[in-house]
């Protein structure tokens, strides 16, 4: 399943961005949605994420990513994702799945002895990335390495939401679903990602929900796998929120950096900010 890097907004017809000024009482706070991996061609970014950018006082990412950078965190998320018990991925997998991850890393050049370790979750998760990278989608040109290396530059105050850890765990969810069917549906979306790949960039960068939310990636992890949606975005938003609606209590201005999937539907950040009463609008 394609995780990584979905990302949507939610708004009317003929938006123009994913980012959101978010009031109330006189007061506000910016809420923008990302790609974590992008390539050089996509730069510059939308014109609103610097306006709101050059607003805002600080600047909160979804995870703290100098935590997340660290080598003790890098060696507990290798650790998380292997197998110490002596199972391998070629134990675990079905023969036909197995065969099917073989040639798609053979026609890739990459021995599958190299992912030997790996549970199914982290096999899935390392090849979906990798094969973003060799479509040149980098996290270095990714919306919150541009912000992250532009705050440090400014000195501008850096948040985040969670801890690396925290994402960790969210993402071990992923272990709940049936390990040959979480490989077979990988390799069948990696087939379509250069597609998806060009409709992810132009839905986020116009802002365009509705085309976003119907895609087959996004129905089917809402509906075949509603508990890891649940656990990668539900009740990341929930937690989320607690922290999204103190931000108008207080005199400074933040720009809050989000994957874009977490901000439409009815458990999305919008929809909860809106019940809340803020008002939401669209840059």
């Amino acid at each position: 399943m394609i995780i990584t890097t979905l990302t949507v907004f939610s708004g009317n017809l003929y938006a123009e961005s994913a980012v959101w000024k978010i009031s109330k009482d006189d007061q506000y706070f910016y809420l923008g949605g990302t790609v974590h991996l992008l390539s050089p061609s996509d730069h510059p970014l939308p014109a609103e994420f610097t306006q709101a950018y050059q607003d805002a006082d600080s600047i909160i990412f979804e995870t703290d990513l100098v935590e997340s950078k660290s080598p003790a965190f890098q060696a507990r998320f290798f650790q998380a994702m292997t197998y110490s018990d002596g199972r391998t991925l070629e134990t675990v997998l079905n023969p036909e799945t197995y065969k099917r991850l073989g040639d798609f890393l053979a026609a890739r050049n990459i021995p599958l002895e190299n992912l030997a370790l790996f549970q199914p979750w982290g096999a899935a998760l390392l090849i979906t990335v990798m094969e973003y990278q060799r479509l040149g989608m980098l996290p270095e040109y990714g919306v919150e390495e541009y912000f992250s290396k532009l705050a440090t530059r400014d000195k501008r105050q850096i948040l985040a939401l969670e801890s690396a850890d925290e994402q960790l765990s969210f993402l071990q969810s992923m272990a709940d679903v049936e390990p040959n069917t979480s490989m077979d549906y990988t390799l069948q979306d990696l087939e379509q990602l250069p597609e998806f790949i060009d409709f992810l960039k132009t839905s986020w960068r116009t802002g365009d929900v509705e085309a976003f939310s119907s895609h087959t990636y996004i129905v089917k992890m809402k509906s075949e796998f509603p508990e890891l949606y649940q656990a990668l975005v539900t009740r990341r938003n929930n937690a989320w929120m607690k922290q999204l609606a103190t931000l108008n209590n207080n005199d400074t201005t933040e720009f809050v950096l989000v994957g874009t999937m977490h901000l439409n539907g009815e458990e999305g950040l919008l929809s909860q900010l809106r019940s809340l009463g803020f008002a939401v609008a669209q840059l």
